[in-house]
């Protein structure tokens, strides 16, 4: 209360001291940006005891208060560069960026060397997306103060941002070479180089980075690059190194021992677990974990014994139950199998998981009747039935060729799920899967209708376009609104690449195909439309190796066959000189 007293007083001392000289709107008071420029300040002391008013006002979050103490002390000092800045920033806090690139060109306008105050205006316009604006002010800096090492970080990220990754290259590798001590240099061209897939410079600069400065993030992130790059004893060699500085790091020795059993070194990656498990806090949990990696290799007589004896201690456990039914399936001992799965309660998460794997089970060993009869009784269970079960039953009459039964069970689940449009994507799917094109469209734009923000829809309809070649640019927007909803999701990255393709962007379409394959690294698709896209921007030796893949990954022939002519269309010459970018 006390503070608010003296600021009232001051305020008011302030106001009497101020009136003579400000000429203001009767009955309104004066703002800087309602006044002509004029050289002379007014009052300093009136603009000082404003811009404390603001800060005082900022601090505690009244910031229209603020807002209006900062004009008001730059009414008293037109020539006040701190108010300038302070203004600045804090409108640009409060969205209103046009206002706060008025107040910085003010700023600029008193001193145009102003670095600072330029850097603000740049970092303004890259916040707007006005990119060119911004890489200039950028630049006119550099060109004034070449060793500023801010605000060539700062261009080289803009231009990434930009996906001009060679001027970003050129502007990092220049602040590599002039500040060769720079940490945060050598980490940002690693990240550059690593996405213009460029791994061994990415490497190399991680190297530096951590010479300059060891953390474990940084290695972890080094790690990761070397393990995606198949570099496995560097891999090895970084996960030894963070557990020697801290012998209780969990996540290292998990990742060591993945990278063990990724070499096949099944014996040292259980070690590794098995050491994991005496630090960790949930050691059920790391003993799952080896008993999954001894599913993986083959040694189910091991992992039963294990699981069996985690299920004695804890009969509720669902992990342990899951990757027995797992275990004894693979060993082709069914009747185990299903008993363990019968025995899941529906409270249980991975209920709905075993009452499909048990249909399928009983549909492997064409008792197709026992299928019918488990999936029915699971759908008749109205507090734990799920839309996966009817799923499951019209998939089984479809591949009994009972059609009909099948588009019953779809009706059905309209009927038991009321509005819930994932009961019309899933019978989409089915659609399509019957090679309905036209019904499944015809439903996935249902889906839409009724969620238009539905991403796998729009992924859907946008690539069944630019598969026919029609309604490229609505397709374009479809799928960017799927990426949008689903960024990780490798396929609709997929989707993407191929619209761009066929509209004629090949350097967009590799950009995005090249992520689409990262996220999702098997899938023979991705790597052949990469190929094209490759073949397309003028790089045959990255199309070749793109092929290639797709070839290794394709199962079906005549799919392997349609890559393997686009592979020997390919000159000899072209596939001897490196890989894709």
């Amino acid at each position: 209360m006390l503070k608010r007293l003296l600021i009232a007083g001051g305020l008011a001392l302030c106001c009497l001291s101020c009136a003579p000289a400000i000429q203001g709107v009767p009955g309104q008071p004066p703002f800087a940006a309602d006044l002509e420029p004029y050289e002379e300040a007014v009052d300093r002391g009136c603009s000082y005891f404003n811009f404390l008013w603001g800060k005082s006002a900022e601090i505690e979050g009244r910031y229209d208060e603020a807002i209006y103490a900062y004009k008001q002390a730059l009414v008293c000092d037109r020539l006040a560069g701190h108010v300038m800045r302070s203004l600045a920033g804090l409108l640009v806090k409060t969205g209103q960026r046009e206002q706060a690139v008025e107040w910085v060109n003010r700023l600029i306008a008193l001193n145009p060397k102003d670095s600072e105050a330029r850097a603000l205006l740049a970092n303004l316009y890259s916040i707007m997306e006005r990119f060119g604006e911004a890489a200039e002010i950028y630049q006119a800096i550099l060109a004034d103060d070449p060793q500023n090492f801010n605000v060539r970080l700062l261009l080289g990220g803009l231009y990434a941002r930009m996906h001009d990754y060679e001027k970003a290259r050129q502007v990092l590798e220049k602040l590599a070479e002039i500040n060769p001590d720079s940490y945060a240099g050598f980490y940002y061209l690693a990240k550059l180089y690593q996405e213009m897939r460029l791994f061994d410079e990415a490497a190399g600069a991680f190297d530096k980075a951590l010479a300059l400065n060891w953390s474990p993030m940084l290695a972890y992130e080094a790690a990761e690059l070397y393990e995606q790059e198949k570099r496995y004893p560097e891999a090895i060699a970084i996960y030894r190194r963070i557990i020697e500085g801290d012998g209780s790091d969990e996540r290292a020795r998990s990742f060591l021992a993945n990278v063990y059993f990724r070499q096949g070194e099944v014996d040292k990656a259980l070690q590794e677990m098995e050491n994991l498990r005496d630090i960790s806090a949930n050691p059920v949990k790391v003993e799952l974990a080896i008993c999954r990696i001894l599913l993986d290799a083959g040694r189910r007589l091991e992992a039963i014994t294990r699981l069996n004896a985690i299920l004695k201690k804890d009969p509720q456990s669902d992990g342990a139950r899951a990757l027995l039914i797992l275990a004894y399936y693979q060993q082709g001992d069914l009747a185990a199998a299903k008993k363990i799965l019968r025995q899941v309660r529906p409270t249980s998460p991975a209920y709905e998981e075993s009452i499909i794997m048990l249909a399928r089970i009983m549909q492997e060993e064409k008792n197709f009747s026992g299928a019918e009869k488990t999936l029915r009784q699971a759908m008749a269970d109205k507090q734990h039935r799920r839309l996966n079960f009817y799923v499951a039953l019209a998939m089984l009459y479809a591949g009994q060729d009972k059609i009909d039964k099948a588009h019953g069970v779809f009706t059905q689940a309209f009927a038991d799920f009321p509005g819930n449009v994932e009961a019309y994507y899933e019978y989409a799917l089915f659609l399509h899967k019957l090679d309905d094109a036209a019904g499944a469209m015809h439903q996935m734009e249902e889906v839409l209708k009724r969620e238009p923000k539905h991403a796998r829809a729009l992924n859907y309809v946008g690539y069944t376009w630019v598969e026919e070649g029609r309604n490229l640019e609505e397709a374009k927007a479809y799928i960017e609104q799927a990426v949008a909803l689903l960024p990780k999701d490798g396929f609709v990255r997929d989707s993407l690449g191929w619209v761009y393709y066929r509209l004629g962007d090949f350097p967009a379409a590799v950009r995005e195909l090249e992520l689409a394959v990262a996220l999702s690294p098997d899938d023979p698709t991705i790597y052949e439309h990469l190929g094209d896209a490759y073949l397309k921007n003028n790089d045959s030796p990255g199309a070749r190796k793109a092929y290639g893949k797709s070839l290794e990954l394709h199962e079906e022939e005549e799919k392997k066959e349609a890559v393997r002519r686009k592979l020997e269309a390919l000159s000899p010459e072209e596939g001897q000189t490196g890989g894709a970018k």
